[in-house]
């Protein structure tokens, strides 16, 4: 299918060059993001030698005993604690799969996620120098980005400069343990249908592996985060592909952008009759903006609020199962969130 048709196939945009041909590259990653919300980069600068041996040293980390990854710092969504171990026993709510985040050393409580060094040598060390080089690639896309949306060029790498305490990109590993044998409840999933919080989302896949799906509506495009709840025509892969990398427009940069740039849904979905079954990886880095970041757009299409009170109400959506339907939240704890950006409500309070 056509980019313009859909997003069948998201594109891929290659960053080689990139100051001789900054202007080629915005073009294509603004109409990437306000059709799918989703593309790929290749010639990013990451090596692969990096990436694969990132890879290692967490299929080590998650053959670890239960009793140390339990000795941790545990993953709390909804106070939005995010560093740490993340078990794997979540199914009710929308999760089969482990996780691992790490922050930047910025946080002085950053060390806690790992485990000692002599149970997997150079995981620390080598997580850092994987961490080290994402900066590289999301200044550029986001500068891009800044630029297409008439910010000034430095605009958004400000918000995500991770030397800066308020900020709390983080940095999350995902290991999906193998299905097969194994007889799950009609439509779960692996991840459940969700749009992510961030300006920008970096996901390194691994070969073989298969699930991630983008949404598309009727006209083929985005079902994006905006009213806190979708209606899906159809889900289409977004599949491995060597030597580039995914990357996902988030929640925070919609908003930034006053909806033009599209935080679409997507889910990792158990794997279908001759996939593989095995277990899987996949590598995200979140780039956050900081927590005093008012989030709103020139329009002020949304409410001004801050990414700490946006992250406030989003956090306590999960563990809720999405449903199509909004009616379904009306019991909820917070019906204002549903794995989507938060509804604009009275739930959420605009910044003065």
């Amino acid at each position: 299918m056509a980019i313009d048709a859909g997003i069948e196939h998201p594109p891929i945009v290659d960053l080689s060059n990139y100051e001789e041909r900054k202007e080629e590259i915005t073009a294509q990653l603004m109409h990437a993001a306000t059709t799918s919300g989703f593309f790929y980069v290749k010639n990013h600068g990451v090596p692969q030698d990096l990436i694969d041996r990132e890879f290692e040293v967490n299929s080590r980390y998650f053959k670890l005993p239960e009793e140390v990854t339990a000795s941790l710092p545990q993953v709390n969504w909804a106070k939005h604690e995010l560093l740490g171990h993340e078990p794997c026993n979540k199914v009710s709510e929308g999760v089969v799969r482990e996780g691992h985040f790490k922050w930047w050393d910025t946080h002085k409580v950053a060390d806690s996620a790992y485990p000692e060094e002599k149970l997997v040598p150079g995981f620390k060390q080598t997580t850092k120098d994987f961490m080290g080089a994402m900066p590289n690639v999301y200044d550029r896309i986001l500068s891009c980005f800044a630029l297409g949306l008439g910010y000034p060029e430095g605009f958004f790498k400000e918000a995500s400069d991770v030397r800066d305490s308020d900020n709390y990109s983080v940095f999350v590993v995902n290991y999906y343990p193998k299905t097969e044998g194994i007889t799950w409840k009609p439509d779960t999933n692996r991840i459940t249908p969700h749009t992510d919080e961030t300006l920008v989302t970096l996901l390194f896949t691994s070969p073989g592996s298969a699930g991630l799906e983008l949404a598309a509506g009727k006209d083929g495009k985005a079902v994006d985060s905006q009213q806190g709840h979708y209606q899906v025509e159809s889900w289409h892969p977004c599949p491995h592909i060597p030597g580039c990398i995914v990357v996902n427009v988030g929640d925070s940069l919609q908003a930034w952008s006053d909806g033009v740039l599209k935080s679409n849904y997507h889910r990792v979905r158990m794997p279908k009759p001759g996939e593989p079954t095995g277990e899987r990886y996949s590598m995200g880095y979140f780039v956050w903006p900081r927590y005093k970041d008012i989030i709103q757009g020139p329009q002020k299409k949304y409410p001004g609020i801050t990414f700490a009170r946006f992250m406030d109400v989003k956090s306590k959506g999960f563990g809720y199962t999405l449903s199509p339907e909004l009616e379904v939240f009306e019991d909820a704890q917070n019906r204002n969130v549903v794995l989507g950006m938060p509804i604009v409500s009275d739930g959420i309070a605009a910044a003065s």
